[in-house]
């Protein structure tokens, strides 16, 4: 099955499920998504590591981890930056949907519109929302 094939998978898998800090949230929902195209996450390191420690733990796991303390820094350093629309499956971004430590929402491109979590599902909105995007 292919990249696209396996990240609707996952979407389909995801459906339903209540947001819940480290165990389902954006880092746990786009690592998840990652992990089903690619066979591995983005941050599996920190995965299961920040549910209890607050902001500036939080800050600090990310400089730990990646070398940097702000999530576009970190994105930036150890991954490639999308201009213009995002194919599905890079990791997006935007301020407009429900944000956590990073003060941004993380979310999955899905083709004109990406994927974001809710307190007790997801919400695609459209592609046109996301304010940076990520990819392998």
């Amino acid at each position: 099955m292919d990249r696209v094939g396996l990240l609707n998978n996952y979407l389909r898998e995801q459906r339903g499920k209540c947001f819940q800090l480290g165990k389902h949230d954006c880092f746990t929902f786009t690592n998840g998504a990652w992990r089903a195209m690619y066979g591995e996450g983005y941050a599996d390191q920190i995965i299961g590591k920040y549910d209890s420690i607050g902001p500036k733990g939080f800050k600090q796991l990310l400089l730990d981890a990646f070398g940097h303390d702000n999530i576009v820094d970190c994105f930036d350093a150890h991954m490639r930056r999308v201009d213009g629309i995002p194919p599905r499956g890079a990791i997006v971004m935007t301020s407009k949907s429900a944000r956590w430590y990073t003060g941004k929402a993380l979310g999955i491109s899905a083709g004109r519109r990406a994927v974001f979590l809710t307190d007790d599902d997801m919400v695609y909105v459209p592609i046109t929302e996301v304010e940076g995007a990520w990819l392998k």
